[in-house]
């Protein structure tokens, strides 16, 4: 391995201190040392990672490319720790996993909550990700399932529908819009629109879908994460096409949830290992999602 784990931890302490001095105490080595493997690990790479002007040490671009991956590979070590000591406990219960960010807004917490509800001694190791982390996790035995609003196809993991439904429009509170029980598509020609990027698949498809119903979508925001629609629209800067699990009314009080006449899918997928089957602790913890999703459908019906 020519960038050796030793030489990345220079490297990440350089890269946050600034200097060579300052990446030698938070080391608790010397000065000289850090120099001498900087210097090693430019000439070793091929690379130059820093302009040296005075004591300072300005990255290159060639460093903020690699740090990222660097400091990426730091976070997954600090996981482990994490996961490590929380096998050291002695609670009887514990379940990691990851999920999308759009699923942690409303259903993960609210999820975690009742099972909390019921096995007061668990403990849960939760954070969100993107589907691209999901299977080095899950293959690395990091986490013990992902939760996924888009299916994944890789040979070595299990990708399994729990439930599913539809994209849905949030129109601020007192909109024109708001007054309809499934709002017609072509209203949407009328409205600034605030949409996901096209280059994300979710995106791409409400395009697509829009353009289908002769709709020109150039939207007044373009945006990568559920959330910030939700924010926008709260603020009435205009509606939005999102995914009905990321929408949480008690959060974003101004927002309004409408059906919309457009038949895009919004599922959310269990993902998993195929080389290891998920725990009892893990299994309970699906059922309880799967039960919560089919009480708010229920809830949903009765109040339409």
């Amino acid at each position: 391995m020519r960038f050796k784990l030793r030489h990345m931890e220079v490297f990440r302490a350089i890269m946050l201190t600034g200097s060579a001095s300052g990446a030698a105490r938070m080391l608790f080595i010397s000065q000289p040392v850090v120099s001498r493997t900087l210097a090693h690990i430019e000439s070793t790479l091929g690379l130059s990672l820093f302009d040296r002007k005075g004591g300072a040490l300005s990255p290159t671009e060639n460093a903020r490319i690699i740090f990222r991956e660097v400091d990426d590979l730091y976070g997954a070590a600090s996981r482990i720790d994490g996961l490590i000591a929380n096998l050291k406990t002695a609670r009887r219960k514990h379940i990691a996993f990851l999920s999308s960010p759009a699923l942690g807004i409303s259903v993960v917490p609210r999820a975690i909550k009742h099972y909390l509800s019921k096995h007061s001694d668990a403990t849960f190791a939760y954070r969100t990700g993107l589907i691209r982390d999901m299977p080095m996790e899950l293959l690395g035995k990091v986490i013990d399932f992902a939760l996924s609003i888009w299916p994944i196809d890789h040979p070595n993991l299990r990708c399994e529908r729990l439930f599913g439904g539809k994209i849905c429009l949030i129109v601020p509170r007192g909109h024109a819009l708001a007054r309809f029980d499934v709002v017609p598509v072509v209203l949407l020609r009328e409205v600034p629109l605030i949409l996901y990027q096209q280059d994300m698949p979710i995106g791409a498809l409400i395009r697509e879908s829009l353009v289908d119903a002769g709709i020109n979508a150039v939207p007044v925001v373009e945006i990568n994460r559920s959330e910030q629609a939700c924010s926008l629209v709260h603020q009435g800067l205009g509606v939005a096409l999102v995914n009905r699990y990321c929408v949480d009314e008690d959060i974003w009080s101004n927002v309004v949830v409408k059906n919309v006449d457009l038949d895009i899918p919004a599922s959310v997928y269990l993902i998993s290992s195929r080389f290891e089957p998920l725990s009892d602790d893990a299994q309970g913890f699906i059922t309880g999602l799967r039960a919560q999703y089919e009480t708010d459908m229920s809830c949903d019906e009765k109040g339409g």
